[in-house]
């Protein structure tokens, strides 16, 4: 079926094909190709992007574009490429299983999951600045999952947002790995709200409050089109602050009594907090709760040396997730932060440089991961030195990378 805008015998005419995927009959698929006209941009571009949100069509700039990867790619990778382009529930089953793919410490899965993610990455393009960022930190115990509740459903209650998705790390166990994953169970309402997507993830020994693939998941939910994103980190001491180099804004979440003038003035994940949040601000806990605000108040303005002149003291509020009072000011600053950060171009630098930051973070796990594949022959002879104390640490560490640089240097060699 071909279908041509109402100018298509102007000389300005040219055309641009989409692959419409419709429904199948019996073992055989049936496809339509709608011709588009560009001689109205308006109504082509309006008519693709209505297409593309609801499933139908898969342009064929995407394809071209992305065909180097889709080459290589499992068929089980190629579903889940497509079901990124159709329904809400589509996408969101797809998520799931792309997170999944992405989680996985198998190298064949490893390989496809980047595959996946540059094939979405090249289809969305580049830096959206309608889609958002929100980290969540804080010490075991302050009510971060119980605020996200409470501040999610309110936003899609009151449409603030279209989209939301929440990606909750859990700690892992240091002797079984396990983790409970139990954050979800605090966030009944948004578990089963159509416009929220909870995915919680297993820091697997991870330091800094995060998995080792956090960032890539908060890519998957920006390709399946949820706007505004919030992370929680794993209850957080003052020097885990990995958080902040994930998301666009930093909200450090407190409870009532977190400690005097003297702690808020520490270095750490104060110093990279955008606002703070003194949660549990109610009953019994409410003049405390004010008093842990005033001391954050005070301390707050000798750690804001380093930050932007447009931000430089970060917001101390109080907030009740139980009576919802303080949500609308940590909103309006939410809205303040976005607005402010991407006006004065820091947003985009800030994402620029995350991108650096998670390029080196990969490279030193990939890095780890081949030594210690290497490492199997030599380091038995220097666990004998070590037991023997004939030889220290940091000379059997010096060592072994020596070793270890030997070993893929002769690799490389064997490889050419």
């Amino acid at each position: 079926i071909n279908v041509h805008g109402p100018y298509q015998n102007s000389s300005s005419f040219s055309q641009n094909e989409i692959s419409l995927p419709t429904k199948q009959i019996g073992k055989a698929p049936m496809f339509m190709k709608i011709i588009v006209s560009e001689a109205r941009p308006a109504f082509s571009q309006r008519k693709a992007a209505s297409l593309l949100r609801r499933g139908f069509a898969a342009s064929s700039r995407f394809d071209e574009r992305g065909q180097k990867y889709r080459d290589t790619m499992t068929e089980s990778t190629r579903r889940l490429v497509e079901r990124f382009g159709e329904s809400d529930q589509q996408r969101r089953f797809a998520l799931s299983k792309a997170i999944t793919l992405v989680e996985s410490n198998l190298e064949k899965h490893q390989e496809q999951a980047n595959l996946l993610l540059q094939h979405l990455l090249q289809r969305k393009g580049g830096q959206d600045m309608n889609f958002f960022r929100l980290g969540i930190a804080g010490p075991p115990g302050a009510g971060k999952s119980t605020l996200i509740e409470a501040f999610g459903s309110k936003l899609l209650s009151e449409k603030a947002i279209s989209k939301l998705a929440v990606v909750c790390i859990d700690p892992s166990s240091t002797f079984s790995g396990g983790s409970i994953l139990g954050d979800k169970t605090r966030m009944m309402h948004l578990a089963t709200h159509p416009q929220a997507y909870i995915r919680p993830s297993a820091n697997g020994g991870t330091f800094g409050g995060l998995s080792a693939y956090t960032d890539d998941v908060v890519s998957l939910c920006r390709a399946a089109q949820y706007d505004f994103v919030i992370v929680e980190s794993v209850g957080l001491g003052q020097s885990e602050i990995e958080v902040a180099k994930s998301v666009d804004m930093m909200v450090l979440v407190l409870p009532p009594a977190g400690g005097d003038e003297l702690q808020g003035v520490k270095k750490g994940i104060v110093e990279v907090a955008e606002t703070i949040v003194i949660n549990k601000a109610d009953g019994d806990l409410l003049p405390a709760a004010r008093r842990t605000a005033s001391d954050y108040k005070a301390a707050t303005r000798y750690v804001s040396h380093h930050r932007h002149p447009d931000w430089s003291i970060p917001p101390v509020i109080l907030v009740s997730s139980h009576t919802q009072t303080g949500l609308d000011e940590l909103w309006g600053q939410i809205q303040r932060y976005w607005k402010t950060m991407e006006g004065n171009g820091n947003l985009f630098r800030k994402r620029q440089d995350q991108s650096r930051y998670w390029t080196w973070k990969n490279l030193n796990r990939l890095l780890m991961k081949r030594i210690l594949c290497h490492a199997e022959a030599t380091v038995e002879d220097l666990y004998e030195k070590l037991d023997g104390g004939q030889i220290t640490p940091r000379v059997a560490s010096k060592q072994l990378m020596e070793s270890m640089l030997k070993s893929l240097s002769n690799d490389g060699k064997r490889d050419k």
